[in-house]
């Protein structure tokens, strides 16, 4: 098997272990290591007067996936309840802030090291890497380096801040013992390969040399992180200007199922101008619980384009929204198949339209909410001709942009066979 088809096996997670990784990942998100220089998350914090940001936005970003396949925004709000001192979430359990004063941290750089000889990216790579510099000490963060071009590939190296120098120097000691390099060497094995371990500042001292640099001048150089919270603060604070104020209220066009729509001043958008296809919304039941509505995407996928699957955890009913209308020979097909939903074979009918526009409005109105905390968080931040719109993580490390589709999940050892949908805990999604 393949390290990507070992990758996309996975099991789902449990309950339990998602609540952790929840509480991990959204920990990391808000930590010294990575807020300062995640400028999408940053700007949310300084929205609202409070810091308080959705967990809902949060649970949007790549790295999130797996848990939100599993637990909902209250059960998100549970674990991160748990945080022992870096998260407050809010009453509702809706909303979650740092509770510390963010301030500058002056050692990180001492505390991290390089390491290269990796293999090129697949999915779950990120994870395995934390795991892998785990047993070396505390972490607070895998940055993998990637090139400044699109699609900025990965550079098969990595900066890694351990929490502990102790720790840190350990690990360097360990390398240093085979062919050393600098103040590292190859002595530290991941998979069959030895890796090049180095200091960062060791690295940048380094690479500053090869390029007739002098180490000594202290000028920026044009690369690295290009958004630096506490660089942006002190510039505001030079500047006097006080903080843009709220425009949520301000109305926001967008194009939703080829129909251009407004937004009102709560933030949501005239339902009756949602347009969507017609007997486009099928509804199944005799689901079993822990079925997994991204399986049935899958599935369904292979016979009518599809646009959502509202399956919430524990449901044993749901409805799929599907881009074009589903003619009376299309839902024969797709009640002939046989489909399965957590082993049991379920039933499918056709939704009335008054309710197929209730779900295609409440979806315009999710799309609507989003585009707006991107929007706010785009009028918040500093204008520096920076563009782009990371979701969380920076740009490596955690976070990222939104991830790419998995590859399909049918378990069918014969072509025969009806589609089967693997159990596990659900979430709706788009």
């Amino acid at each position: 098997m393949s390290q990507e088809e070992a990758s996309s096996s996975r099991a789902p997670l449990s309950p339990e272990e998602a609540k952790a990784a929840t509480l991990k990942q959204i920990e990391f998100y808000f930590a010294d290591a990575n807020l300062p220089f995640d400028k999408f998350l940053f700007t949310l914090t300084r929205k609202d007067p409070e810091g308080w940001v959705p967990i809902e936005t949060l649970a949007s970003f790549k790295r999130m996936r797996p848990m939100r396949e599993v637990l909902n925004t209250q059960e998100m709000a549970e674990a991160l309840r748990k945080s022992e001192a870096l998260l407050e979430v809010d009453a509702e359990g809706l909303r979650v802030r740092r509770k510390a004063e963010l301030k500058p941290v002056t050692d990180a750089h001492t505390r991290s090291i390089y390491a290269k000889g990796f293999p090129d990216e697949y999915e779950g790579l990120q994870e395995e890497l934390e795991a892998f510099f785990a047993q070396f000490g505390k972490i607070n963060g895998v940055r993998m380096r990637r090139e400044n071009e699109k699609p900025r590939k990965f550079k098969n190296s990595v900066f890694v801040e351990f929490a502990d120098a102790a720790e840190k120097d350990a690990l360097l000691a360990k390398a240093k013992a085979v062919e050393p390099v600098e103040d590292g060497g190859h002595g530290v094995q991941y998979k069959d390969v030895q890796l090049q371990v180095m200091s960062k500042p060791a690295y940048v001292e380094m690479k500053m040399k090869e390029k007739g640099i002098d180490p000594s001048d202290n000028k920026p150089s044009k690369g690295g992180r290009k958004f630096n919270a506490f660089r942006e603060m002190e510039r505001e604070r030079h500047s006097g200007s006080d903080e843009p104020k709220s425009t949520r209220s301000d109305p926001l066009e967008f194009e939703y199922n080829g129909q251009l729509l407004c937004t009102k001043p709560d933030g949501t958008v005239d339902a009756e101008k949602v347009t969507f296809p017609a007997q486009s919304v099928l509804r199944f039941t005799n689901a079993a619980q822990g079925g997994s509505w991204k399986d049935l995407k899958d599935t369904l996928t292979t016979l009518h384009p599809t646009s959502f699957v509202d399956f919430p955890a524990d449901a044993v009913e749901g409805v799929v929204g599907f881009r074009e209308s589903v003619s009376d020979d299309k839902l024969r097909e797709i009640q002939d198949k046989g489909i399965t939903v957590g082993g049991s074979a379920v039933s499918w009918e056709r939704v009335n339209e008054d309710k197929a526009r209730d779900f295609y409005v409440e979806r315009a109105n999710f799309r609507a909410s989003f585009l707006l905390d991107r929007r706010e968080a785009d009028r918040h931040a500093p204008r520096r001709g920076h563009r782009g719109h990371a979701r969380g993580g920076g740009r490596s490390g955690r976070g990222g942009r939104p991830a790419p589709a998995p590859p399909s999940s049918d378990k069918r050892k014969h072509a025969d066979e009806p589609p089967q949908v693997e159990a596990k805990r659900s979430k709706t999604d788009e």
